[in-house]
């Protein structure tokens, strides 16, 4: 199983946390990444792609949520912590943390990942979520592409 919570807090900030059932990670998302439009079309993708990667930006470090697709209907997770951003090159890829991992449907997945979008179009709509994320906007169409 997985659980996923994304909550938006000030400007540029969120919360997430990422749950397997047994333990639950928190992750400080920064705007710097378009985190919640990685995690919309992980979401889309995973289920024609053998493998996907969502990364969550803090400031300094990152968090990476690894997607491995095992069978038609199942996937492998694990999240690993670099503690400089390694998607800028600011620190090799090789010095990680696994935080966290687990296995669960492509469904269940899905699931979890449309129901952060709803809640967040839900809360704030795309105009106020523009506000508070800064550089990026709601990825609306891949809402709709979930739904």
């Amino acid at each position: 199983m997985i659980s996923i919570d994304y909550k938006l807090e000030d400007a540029g900030w969120a919360i997430s946390e990422i749950g397997n059932g047994k333990e639950i990670i928190t992750i400080t998302v920064s705007y710097l990444n378009d985190t919640l439009k990685q995690l919309a079309e992980s979401a889309i993708n995973i289920k024609k792609e053998k493998s996907k990667r969502v990364i969550f930006m803090d400031e300094p470090g990152e968090h990476h949520l690894v997607l491995n697709r095992t069978s038609e209907n199942e996937i492998e997770y694990e999240v690993f912590w670099y503690d400089d951003w390694t998607d800028w090159n600011a620190i090799e890829n090789e010095k990680f943390e696994r935080v966290l991992f687990g296995k669960t449907s492509i469904v269940n997945y899905v699931n979890e990942v449309r129901k952060v979008l709803k809640n967040i179009w839900n809360e704030f709509g795309p105009e106020e979520y523009q506000q508070k994320w800064v550089n990026h906007e709601f990825p609306k169409n891949e809402l709709d592409l979930l739904n």
